[in-house]
């Protein structure tokens, strides 16, 4: 008796009806997921930047206080889509001005609290209303109280995401929340901008 003959007669494969049923439901599958992945992966890299700034503008205010310096935090400007990336274009820059030398002569002006400012990206962006001063007592000096809204560079589609960071004078306190208005925003919003609009203030930043 031949059983390999048997063996690959009594084996069955899938017929075209079974692989079309397959091939659909894999399709159907992937269209919510892939979606669903992309907009999450979005919205994570703006609460990211959130949590990473908020915290950096914490850690200013120690290395005021920590050296009795003066620290000037301004906001760098980037047109829409015009940041590469390799981590290497920052969203501010923080001089500080110290009374003594905190680490070496060649960063007396700057020091190592630049290197931790957060990096940019092209996936996302940031409106800043003013720049500041941090005290040596940790104070903020400035205008108007900091208003910060971040946001999905894909707003107009999802995730419509908007976060906003507030930073109290002269108290400092810095708070994290949503912000209520986007009717302001543009299709190609710039990576970083410092901006003069009315509407970037504490009152829509919702806690």
């Amino acid at each position: 008796m031949n059983f390999s003959n048997n063996k690959i007669q009594n084996c069955k494969g899938f017929s075209l009806l079974e692989l079309v049923v397959a091939l659909t439901i894999i399709s159907i599958t992937t269209s919510f997921v892939i979606p669903f992945s992309l907009s999450w992966l979005r919205k994570e890299k703006v609460n990211a930047y959130t949590r990473e700034l908020s915290e950096f503008f914490r850690l200013v205010r120690l290395e005021a206080r920590r050296w009795g310096s003066s620290c000037f935090i301004y906001t760098n400007s980037f047109g829409y889509e015009s940041v590469p990336n390799d981590k290497k274009y920052m969203g501010f820059v923080v001089n500080c001005k110290y009374t003594s030398t905190p680490y070496d002569g060649s960063k007396i002006n700057v020091g190592r609290i630049q290197e931790l400012v957060p990096a940019l990206n092209n996936s996302f962006f940031q409106v800043v209303n003013n720049n500041f001063q941090v005290t040596p007592n940790g104070r903020i000096s400035a205008s108007k109280p900091i208003v910060i809204v971040i946001g999905s560079k894909y707003h107009k589609t999802r995730p419509k995401i908007l976060n906003c960071i507030t930073i109290n004078i002269p108290t400092g306190r810095v708070k994290k929340g949503k912000f209520n208005t986007s009717s302001w925003l543009i299709d190609n919003m710039p990576v970083s901008q410092l901006s003069t609009n009315s509407i970037l203030t504490p009152e829509r930043c919702e806690i």
